[in-house]
């Protein structure tokens, strides 16, 4: 049988992946929408709520269809080309109300970063770089050490984590990018001044992979119309901003392969800044694209294959080529377009056709693992409409380090959880410790057909995302963690864990030798790090995975700091500097550098993922945020480091939105306090930026960025608070 393509305690052991149970079924009636038609949805004339935030251009989207809400991610300033900020906010489409997210940390702002995603299994909004420091009011040292090559955001918990992976791609500004919900990965295309072609992300593993496709698009394309159809099971690219090629271009991850679809006509293909959403409910691609005569509106139907013009009432009001943004919500059947022309930022949702129901879908609750064994658990979810009598389904399995390259095969079929019952099981023995095993399951109908196959679960288990590395003498690392929780259920507690613990040289810039920096900060030092330049390979340190049930640690005492800078062998991963931007002649950073990563072993012995890179220099400072007081005063406060080496924080001032102003700094040695006056402010726009400094001396990472008496702050006074970011 064909697997379908629908998105519509056993054994003591360890817990390996935690899938959002869900059985995908039709709540209620859909809301009633016009169809082939764009509806304003937002600014309304009359809104009973708060005024539009009137956010600029070069945003980016995602949506997560549990808390039923839009996530909107960075772009320019209410003036247009403003700054490159990293706000976030929410957006709840039926109430019409926004709300700006004041997080933990956050990325440097970027502009051009049109496509990033949505990971609906984790649940995390995936951010990409793009570009950064152009616009003014942006630290460089904050661009160099913070811009990772993915950071996730986390909407219940309002948090922003850099995964730092290492090895990594560096993806470019202005590519394509599309979730596969059912492989649980990010493939990414194109982006201007790129180099590596065709790229995958496994935020589950925390890992990179370059495909190396033959042939295919442009690897440099700017602004490809790039999105997954899950029911063709192909990732479509059309049309750039800056390139004329009428091809439609699909990829199917499975076999690694580009190729054309024929087609008698498409859209506009002559830097048409193309965007595209593929309305999984309906099999089709929506695409919305600047014409001779303003917005067109095409689909396209990669089945026949074909695309057709649409001819409807009316099209979104004409905007600029890097304006729009294209997201489908499937639990609502809806299109959503942010269209920021020169006076609006319009919302408009749009409706293909209507959909059938989503199809009853099982999805894997969780994996447990024990020497030699696996067992899956599934839920059905309280609430709904009645099921029928009996769900039934079957289990498929496959071996495989790559979710894409796992072939499947049947493990049992035509089990059923009969009605009234809320959960089942299925285990089996036998399997290869040190293997990473991946399970589907396949919902079948009354005559035994597969209708629905759920998201893979695998046996390998979730990553370490909470590492801190305290150095209070240069001979010693104290290293501490949490254990991993499930990451698609956090309330769920993971078994038994195991960890090895790994040690990278890296070679680092002080601020004396990166020029950016030391033209705006007029105190720089050999304390401070101005930017990664390499990253050797990764040592471990753990002979056997370390038990630790309850408070993992490790403390490292073959390290020299004192040893001062020495070039690593063989780097894996840095960015050093442009020659013009070097300043041989400044004094090198005063401190030997490493890196650590933590990685888990379940009782499979298979291994986790990498955890984010953390280095023997302070974290950035946490829940910054600042308020205006009169007399042209500006005070400041932030959560303690969490690191226990931390003597005190000195907190630096932007003085000005361009390079040519300075960055000072406010206190002339490090402050224990968590608070600080700035009586000098005074009334003009300025920008804080806090960091802490260990027992060596070594400053720590630059906090986000917070402002006092920001420009264009008539936009966020319903919105924020006396505190603020």
């Amino acid at each position: 049988m064909k697997c379908p393509n629908s998105w519509s305690n056993l054994a003591r052991g360890t817990v390996a992946g935690f899938v959002m149970l869900s059985v995908a079924v039709a709540a209620a009636a859909e809301e009633p929408h016009p169809l082939l038609t764009w509806v304003k949805r937002h600014p309304q004339e009359k809104a009973a709520g708060k005024p539009s935030p009137k956010m600029g251009y070069e945003t980016t989207y995602g949506y997560d269809p549990l808390r039923k809400t839009l996530i909107r991610y960075s772009g320019h300033n209410q003036g247009g080309g403003g700054e490159q900020n990293a706000e976030v906010w929410s957006y709840d489409l039926d109430a019409d109300a926004w709300i700006l997210k004041e997080p933990n940390d956050a990325p440097p702002g970027v502009c051009c970063g049109q496509q990033n995603v949505f990971d609906d299994a984790l649940r995390k909004f995936i951010r990409f770089p793009s570009f950064s420091g152009s616009h003014g009011w942006q630290s460089p040292r904050e661009i160099y050490l913070k811009d990772s090559s993915v950071w996730t955001y986390d909407l219940d918990a309002n948090t922003w984590r850099a995964m730092r992976p290492c090895p990594e791609v560096w993806p470019s500004p202005l590519r394509g990018a599309a979730y596969d919900p059912e492989l649980r990965v990010t493939v990414l295309h194109g982006g201007e001044g790129s180099g590596h072609g065709t790229v995958v992300y496994d935020l589950y593993a925390n890992t990179w992979h370059e495909m190396k496709p033959a042939g295919g698009p442009q690897a440099n394309l700017s602004q490809p119309g790039f999105t997954y159809d899950a029911v063709h099971r192909l990732f479509v690219l059309f049309g750039s901003q800056f390139h004329d090629d009428p091809r439609t271009w699909v990829y199917d991850l499975r076999k690694n392969q580009w190729r054309v679809l024929e087609v008698k006509e498409h859209p506009p293909a002559d830097k048409s800044c193309p965007v595209l959403a593929a309305d999984t409910r309906n099999g089709i691609v929506l695409c919305s694209v600047q014409g001779a005569n303003g917005l067109e509106t095409w689909v396209l139907d990669v089945a026949k294959p074909a695309w057709t013009r649409l001819k409807l009432p009316r099209e979104p009001d004409p905007s600029g080529g890097r304006n729009r943004v294209l997201i489908y919500l499937p639990d609502r059947n809806l299109f959503v377009l942010e269209n920021r022309t020169k006076d609006e930022q319009q919302i408009l949702t749009f409706r293909y056709t209507e959909a059938p129901a989503p199809v009853p879908r099982l999805e894997i609750g969780h994996v447990q693992t024990g020497p030699n064994r696996a067992a899956l658990l599934f839920n059905l979810p309280p609430g709904g409409p009645p099921l029928r009598d009996t769900v039934r389904y079957s289990v498929y399995r496959g071996q495989g380090d790559k979710p894409w390259t796992v072939n499947l095969a049947p493990r049992s079929t035509e089990l059923a959880i009969p009605k009234g019952v809320t959960s089942a099981q299925f285990a089996e023995r036998g399997l290869e410790p040190g293997k990473t095993y991946f399970y589907q399951v396949r919902t079948l109908d009354d005559k035994g057909n597969e209708v629905a196959s759920s998201r893979l679960a695998r046996t390998q288990p979730p990553g370490v995302n909470d590492l801190v590395v305290s150095v209070p003498n240069p001979r010693r690392a104290e290293l501490r963690w949490k254990k991993p929780v499930a990451l698609e259920l956090p309330f769920f507690i993971i078994g038994d864990l195991r960890y090895h613990v790994e040690r990278a040289d890296v070679s680092v810039y002080s601020t004396l030798q990166a020029t950016r920096i030391r033209g705006r900060y007029r105190q720089t030092s050999d304390l401070a790090v101005g930017r990664i330049k390499a990253i050797g390979p990764f040592r471990r340190l753990t002979e056997e995975p370390l038990k630790a049930p309850i408070a993992p640690q490790f403390v490292d005492e073959t390290v020299d700091l004192a040893s001062g800078q020495e070039e690593p062998a063989k780097p894996i991963a840095g960015r050093p500097l442009y020659r013009d931007q070097f300043d041989p002649q400044g004094k090198p950073y005063r401190y030997a550098t490493y890196a650590y990563r933590v990685i888990a072993v379940n009782e499979l012995g298979v291994e986790s993922g990498p955890s984010p890179l953390v280095f023997t220099y302070p974290s950035a400072v946490q829940h910054v945020f600042s308020k205006e007081e009169a007399g042209g005063k500006t005070r400041l406060r932030w959560q303690p480091n969490r690191e226990k080496s931390i003597q005190g924080y000195h907190v630096y001032r932007q003085d000005g939105r361009w390079d040519t102003d300075a960055i000072i700094r406010l206190t002339a040695k490090p402050i224990a306090a968590t608070e600080f006056l700035d009586e000098n402010a005074g009334e003009p726009t300025r920008r804080y930026e806090v960091v802490a400094v260990d027992a060596l001396g070594q400053e720590g990472e630059p906090s986000q960025p917070v402002w006092s008496r920001r420009e264009w702050a008539r936009y966020y006074v319903p919105y924020v608070g006396p505190w603020h970011q």
